[in-house]
């Protein structure tokens, strides 16, 4: 063997080495867990005891149970309201915050952002704080201005408005991260485009929809696709703050798995939970990257 083939064995080896922790943790981690919730979806199991196979039987439970058709109503709901109010708001908030750039704009980077690193325990009971109908902040500032139809509501209790208040709550807890990251990539945009553009007439909010929407049109897609495979996968914040109801309110597909699984120890119509949940997420983001070869991006 010569002196190359001995080199580029030994290199291959190396690497090989280097690379095995980091496959052996994905497979232990990752590739194990999403083989083992396939294979006990398809099983009737208590988490005690031998697990039985049963087909499709939990799937065909789960598709033909009211809780579970409410849990993925909501979450699709959740994500095109995410689409139609975060989106646009961290987009607004961030062109706002480099457009008008001074002192106070400086310290609101931080100040925005401060919802998104607090846990969601805390953001939950704040959320419940405000809009609590006994002594929530809301109630009480209602009856100190008196007004009647505004200390009448519960926001949480009513299964009306209780995914509207927990929505909220979202909102301001998640959309810290889509303004910062706007914000970088705003600034990332050279800045002879803007003057060019300025001198051209296409200054402040109409720079913004000529130049900027379609230069950052990729890093939008990217947040939008995050937007939607996060609320398929939503727990804390509404189980935190009404466990799932009031009734069906809020459930979503997250605290379902979660009951299916701790609550009534039905391991296997869990697992068929977190497959469905698996799959909607892989397919819209196998979708998003097939919609950005086609769009030819390469940023």
């Amino acid at each position: 063997m010569s002196e190359i083939a001995r080199t580029a064995r030994g290199r291959a080896v190396f690497i090989s080495l280097m690379l095995l922790p980091a496959v052996a943790a994905l497979g232990v981690f990752m590739y194990y867990p999403i083989e083992e919730t396939f294979r006990l979806s398809f099983m009737r199991s208590s988490g005690l005891g031998d697990a039985a196979f049963n087909g499709l039987a939990n799937y065909q439970f789960l598709f033909g149970n009211d809780e579970f058709r409410a849990g993925l109503a909501h979450v699709f709901l959740w994500a095109f309201w995410s689409l139609v109010i975060q989106l646009p708001l961290a987009f607004f908030v961030s062109y706002s915050l480099i457009l008008y750039r001074n002192r106070i704009t400086k310290s609101l980077r931080a100040v925005y952002y401060l919802a998104n690193i607090l846990p969601s325990t805390i953001t939950a009971m704040l959320g419940i704080f405000v809009f609590s109908n006994t002594n929530g902040v809301l109630a009480a500032l209602a009856r100190k201005i008196s007004w009647t139809w505004l200390a009448k509501l519960d926001f949480i209790g009513d299964p009306t408005l209780a995914f509207w208040a927990v929505f909220f709550v979202a909102t301001w807890m998640y959309t810290g991260f889509p303004i910062i990251y706007l914000m970088a990539r705003m600034e990332q945009i050279p800045l002879e485009i803007r003057e060019a553009a300025e001198l051209d007439g296409a200054g402040g909010w109409r720079y913004a929809r000529a130049i900027v929407l379609p230069m950052i049109s990729y890093p939008l897609r990217i947040l939008a696709v995050l937007m939607i495979v996060g609320s398929l996968k939503l727990f804390d914040l509404p189980y935190l703050m009404t466990k799932g109801g009031p009734g069906d309110a809020t459930k979503t597909l997250g605290i379902i798995l979660y009951n299916q699984g701790f609550v009534n120890w039905q391991y296997g119509s869990a697992a068929a939970v977190g497959v469905v949940i698996f799959l909607l997420s892989l397919v819209l983001t196998i979708a998003q990257f097939s919609w950005q070869r086609k769009g030819g991006e390469a940023e």
